[in-house]
């Protein structure tokens, strides 16, 4: 874990596997097109201007890890989210870093996907 943009609480994109191994969700704040092209397996889609209205779907006690296209995005939500008193971490570089190390990046029909 490190601190990222405006001191975010981060989370390098060459540990997110691990992570969610250990129990984090990833959540995806990128717009529906974005998603559609290409996202991280298991994520979670909410799109960035849904947050607020869609914050009951998260639970206090789980750890959340937020992802956009670069991070600055998903650094704004993570700050919201942690204001709630909900744990929970940017991913540093997002989704154009996260790339770079998985080979989960699939679109809506399951095929390889593509950072848009």
């Amino acid at each position: 874990m490190v601190s990222g943009i405006n001191n975010t609480p981060s989370v390098m994109p060459e540990e997110l596997e691990n992570l969610i191994q250990q129990g984090y969700q990833l959540i995806d704040v990128r717009e529906n097109d974005e998603w559609n092209a290409g996202h991280y397996k298991s994520a979670t889609h909410i799109p960035m201007e849904s947050i607020v209205e869609s914050i009951d779907r998260l639970m206090v006690g789980r750890k959340y890890i937020f992802v956009c296209r670069s991070g600055a995005r998903s650094s704004r939500v993570t700050n919201y989210v942690n204001s709630v008193d909900i744990e929970s971490y940017n991913l540093s570089g997002g989704m154009k870093e996260l790339q770079k190390f998985t080979k989960e990046i699939v679109n809506l029909e399951g095929n390889p996907g593509e950072i848009i």
